[in-house]
């Protein structure tokens, strides 16, 4: 039997994991299980939540679908402070004799573009500029060094 920490999701969700997992590498039960050495209804059980997988089944299925067996076994996310509404700062109370420290944030945002996102589109425009302008001067002999 397989054993693994108790901050892995629960045997449902890690269940669940590899069907997902099966699934995205396109194999159905039967092509996993003959590909595997491992019988169709050992995966059905095991994906039904009727079976322990055994780490020689779990070593066999991975290798299979190329993936590692800790992929089998994601880890939870980390459970966050419940916070109040979005855009309000929280503050941890400081803890009795605990001087107050001066902390600088930086935020930064970050905005994903594709090809056909305008800006994006200008912004390699510009540098194609930059760089054909940095052509003609150093061909005329007029750069900076």
């Amino acid at each position: 039997m397989l054993l693994c920490p108790k901050e892995y999701l629960s045997r449902e969700a890690r269940l669940e994991r590899l069907r997902q997992i099966r699934e995205r590498a396109g194999y159905s039960q039967q092509e996993l299980a003959d590909t595997a050495g491992v019988s169709q209804h050992t995966i059905s059980e095991i994906e039904l939540g009727r079976r322990k997988p055994q780490g020689r089944t779990l070593r066999k299925l991975a290798s299979v679908l190329g993936v590692e067996v800790a992929d089998f076994f994601p880890k939870a996310p980390p459970r966050l402070p419940e916070l109040g509404p979005p855009g309000e700062a929280y503050f941890v109370p400081l803890e009795e004799d605990e001087e107050p420290d001066t902390v600088t944030l930086r935020l930064y945002t970050v905005r994903l573009m594709d090809e056909r996102d305008r800006l994006l589109q200008e912004v390699r425009r510009l540098e194609r500029e930059k760089a054909a302008m940095r052509q003609e001067l150093e061909k005329s002999g007029r750069t900076r060094e």
